[in-house]
């Protein structure tokens, strides 16, 4: 690709995962510096988490856990070395990409927060009815926090006596910039 930022990125390290002992982690080197590109890459990864100061930018790949640093990329829960090697393929042609349509991007510097179960749970009508397809609202919870399932999964949440804990996580969820189906998200009038 012509005036690509990133002409190639080699794994250094593979190491087993520590979350996942059937997984790999790996880590990799950049051919150029990343950090100009981070806030834009911010603004077109959905529910990135990025960190200026730093500067880093982590976000999820399907289960995975990937991190970029301004000459290094780390993976986390990866299947094997060649998952390794397509990620790192499509990372590259999303971070020239990116680069090459920078002045039609907005950079993002903002830093999400991740929520937390917690944050979840206390505003989930908390009946154990199943619905969702996982035994427990915590269980929900969980995956409704690391992005794992939709919170229109959750039925009693969308009963008539579950409005305003509805209204309060739909506002918390598209705050924090989680993914809300756009019929049920809160309008800047409704907050």
């Amino acid at each position: 690709m012509p005036n690509a930022l990133v002409t190639s990125i080699e794994i250094t390290h593979v190491l087993p995962c520590l979350a996942d002992p059937a997984k790999i982690r790996f880590h990799a080197e950049t051919s150029a510096e990343l950090t100009g590109v981070l806030p834009y890459l911010n603004a077109v990864i959905h529910g990135a988490i990025y960190n200026h100061a730093v500067p880093a930018l982590t976000f999820n790949k399907d289960y995975r856990i990937i991190s970029l640093h301004p000459r290094r990329i780390t993976g986390a829960k990866v299947d094997d070395l060649d998952d390794a090697r397509a990620i790192l393929d499509n990372l590259t042609a999303l971070i020239n990409d990116t680069w090459a349509r920078r002045a039609g991007i907005t950079p993002s510097y903002e830093r999400r927060e991740r929520l937390t179960p917690v944050d979840v749970f206390k505003l989930l009508p908390r009946t154990n009815c199943r619905q969702c397809g996982l035994p427990t609202c915590l269980a929900f919870a969980v995956d409704i926090a690391s992005e794992k399932r939709s919170i229109i999964r959750c039925a009693p949440l969308f009963d008539a006596d579950s409005a305003d804990k509805r209204h309060l996580l739909l506002t918390l969820l598209t705050d924090a910039g989680y993914q809300v189906p756009s019929p049920f998200r809160p309008t800047d009038e409704a907050r």
